[in-house]
């Protein structure tokens, strides 16, 4: 009797959107395989399915036999993996361009029917930054060997368990002063969950094939903004200050090996440059999803960095949400 499941592989190393995006495919009815480079660490997705629904693997993206085994039988491939912080150009090459390109290259030789790649809002050829130099030539690498693939271009992500307003949370909570990074640099963060909707819209809908969707959130911010925003909601009265970038990269440098690592040069990369839409129609809007806003999710998961917590206040987000 042959095997009648449908199987979808997600590629990746970064655990916080993989796990909603595989918690999609199993409503969908996937058995998904998580590969990844640490299978130990995705164990906490099996209770998103039955027994045998979610298999995490290993995977490395710069090992090709372990990349052919993952993908091998799989109908769906959606590609997370990726080099986000560093200014090697080399080791972005190989991360974001090369393995990229063999990801595709070995699901179009697998019979693989839609595959998904992760990109980032402002890739292109002439930016000032590498690792988005790097994304774009990724996105041309996988077209030239999958030519129906489909491209997400993302802004940040953010989320309850995000690394981005968590820890600016936690920094906003512990010190007087809230540092800003590059302050006119303009954010359009775009929710966890709309992304992987976005996953289900493209596996689920033909028309999309050899298509670039950028996905964003409905407003955009610069980083002062963003700043204020997060100070104002969790009454902490911090002092927003303009620092100097290369003063802000040291503090960065330093904290990064301090308890819970505060503050990363991993997170001063996402202020960096501009993250926002290029063009006037929002990918999500596209695929018949509406972003959610990130005044409408974010106070619910950062409610536990205010200075002062009013519950009543907690339930009527929540009773806002489920609305």
């Amino acid at each position: 009797m042959s095997d009648t499941r449908k199987v979808a592989t997600v590629i990746g190393n970064n655990k916080f959107v993989e796990g909603y995006v595989v918690e999609r495919l199993v409503k969908a009815g996937y058995v998904v395989r998580v590969a990844v480079p640490q299978p130990a660490l995705v164990n906490t997705l099996r209770p998103f399915g039955n027994v045998g629904h979610i298999s995490p693997l290993y995977c490395s993206v710069t090992q090709e036999h372990t990349v052919i085994r993952a993908i091998e039988g799989a109908e769906v491939v959606v590609n997370l993996s990726e080099l986000s912080f560093g200014k090697n150009k080399t080791k972005l090459d190989i991360y974001n361009v090369k393995a990229a390109q063999n990801i595709a290259r070995i699901s179009a030789a697998a019979g693989v029917k839609k595959l998904i790649h992760f990109s980032a809002l402002g890739a292109e050829l002439n930016s000032r930054s590498a690792y988005l130099v790097s994304k774009k030539k990724g996105e041309d690498a996988v077209l030239e060997a999958f030519s129906s693939a489909v491209i997400l271009r993302t802004s940040i992500v953010f989320g309850p368990e995000d690394q981005f307003l968590n820890k600016l949370g936690m920094i906003a909570s512990y010190f007087p002063i809230m540092p800003v990074y590059n302050v006119n640099t303009k954010l359009q963060p775009v929710y966890v969950g709309d992304v992987a909707d976005a996953v289900m819209k493209v596996v689920q809908q033909p028309e999309t094939a050899g298509k670039i969707y950028e996905l964003a959130g409905q407003e955009a911010y610069t980083n002062r903004e963003l700043m204020t925003w997060l100070v104002e909601w969790l009454r902490t009265n911090n002092d927003i200050s303009g620092l100097s970038p290369a003063l802000i990269r040291l503090a960065a440098f330093s904290l990064q090996f301090m308890p819970g690592a505060l503050m990363t040069p991993a997170l001063l990369n996402m202020m960096e440059y501009d993250s926002v839409l290029s063009q006037k129609e929002n990918g999500l809007m596209a695929l018949g999803i509406v972003p959610k806003t990130l005044e409408m999710i974010a106070p619910i998961y950062l409610y536990c960095y205010r200075s002062v917590n009013d519950f009543t206040e907690l339930k009527k987000l929540q009773h806002r949400i489920e609305q």
